[in-house]
């Protein structure tokens, strides 16, 4: 099978999210299909995607940036269809509307055409609705139902979304499809890395851990204010990443760790390599995500969740569908009731009194992980569904 896949990737903006394209390429590619994927802009000296992909140039200048996207993307895409001929074209909702030329071309004669949504454009922050997410809003409402209308399926990234969408749009329910995020199991083993040495800086304390990317809307602020109300000096904060371009979060969480006297209990280190995650996650005590209880979350299936559960980390997070269907009554999380920084103190006294039972809690988590959430799983849930509208088309 041939698979052309146009999401809206770019090497500078997604580098902290290219997880989950570089991972599903590899194991489409595992499991004997073919798949060629597009980003947006050139890659640095850092190896971000490995293997072939096609290039779209941009002019990372704000508002030209998408425009240059949707041009010089559109052109790409119809050379790379006609070129490639593939039996099925992913594309999101950037790019759906490359599809427009296709939908005169007669659906037996035409390849299969999938809509995939990893994540809700609007409606991202616990504040009220912005002028943005109407707009947003709006676009999706429109997105979807072309896609209803004229292309063959959707993948969403939760069962909490595809509900939503069914029942919003009144989809058929057999033509939306879940695939999820994932991890590669071999290289997130707690067995592998667990003989690595502790940074001199992390010696004798009780490291929490948060990676990813650094915003408004991932409970990092109340995190560190809680860290401000712990007496106890032996109980330490990492935080690994940065913002994305635009974003001013990064240089306000450091002002608050400075105006809290927390320069020696909170550490913010640069973003590393992904390869390199699984190190920085074993040396952690318990690991952080204490999102706020948004919309927006229940949408989503992060990464780095599952990440700390196949390192056989204990989890705080707050106590919501993403997190429950995830991990559901096991002790390998600790659900917050919300996240006030009162809430999260407690949370972490608690993993604190409890850290010599923190790693037996966690190895239910490792479980959890192989069975459900390997790329392999992932990627059989895409290619199973193609195969189902095969049979429909």
């Amino acid at each position: 099978m041939k698979i052309l896949w146009f999401p809206r990737l770019q090497f500078d903006i997604d580098k902290l999210h290219i997880t989950t394209w570089r991972e599903m390429c590899a194991e489409i590619k595992k499991l004997g299909h073919d798949v060629e994927i597009a980003i947006a802009g050139r890659q640095n000296n850092e190896e971000i995607f490995k293997g072939k992909y096609i290039c779209i140039p941009i002019i990372r200048i704000k508002f030209f940036r998408i425009l240059s996207f949707w041009t010089t993307g559109f052109f790409k895409f119809i050379t790379a269809y006609f070129k490639l001929n593939p039996n099925v074209v992913i594309l999101d909702l950037f790019t759906i509307w490359f599809s427009l030329p296709l939908i005169f071309i007669p659906p037996k004669k035409r390849s299969l055409i999938i809509v995939d949504n990893r994540t809700p454009f609007y409606n991202s922050t616990s504040q009220e609705s912005s002028m943005r997410d109407i707009v947003f809003k709006f676009y999706t409402r429109g997105s979807y139902l072309y896609c209803k209308y004229f292309l063959n399926g959707m993948t969403v990234i939760t069962s909490y979304y595809k509900q939503n969408v069914c029942k919003d749009f009144k989809f058929d329910f057999s033509a939306i499809e879940v695939w999820g995020s994932g991890v590669d199991i071999e290289k997130f083993s707690p067995q592998k890395h667990r003989n690595n040495e502790l940074p001199f800086s992390f010696k004798n304390k009780f490291v929490l851990m948060q990676h990813g990317e650094i915003s408004y809307n991932r409970g990092l602020f109340e995190t560190v204010e809680a860290m401000g109300l712990i007496e106890r000096k032996d109980i330490c904060l990492v935080l690994i990443g940065t913002s994305i371009a635009g974003s001013k979060a990064k240089d306000d969480i450091l002002l608050l760790i400075k105006k809290l006297n927390l320069e020696k209990n909170v550490y913010i280190l640069p973003p590393v390599p992904h390869a390199e995650i699984p190190k920085y996650i074993n040396y952690c005590d318990c690991a952080i995500m204490a999102y706020p209880n948004i919309e927006y979350w229940n949408n989503n299936n992060p990464i780095k969740l599952l990440e700390y559960l196949a390192m056989g980390k204990v989890l705080i997070c707050p106590d919501m569908w993403t997190f429950r269907d995830v991990i559901g009554n096991k002790k390998c999380a600790y659900y917050l009731k919300d996240n006030s920084p009162k809430s999260i103190v407690e949370a972490i006294n608690y993993c604190y009194g409890n850290r010599k039972l923190l790693e037996g809690w966690g190895k239910e988590g490792v479980e959890v992980v192989k069975g459900r959430y390997t790329w392999h799983n992932q990627a059989k849930n895409l290619l199973d569904f193609i195969e189902h509208l095969k049979v429909k088309q």
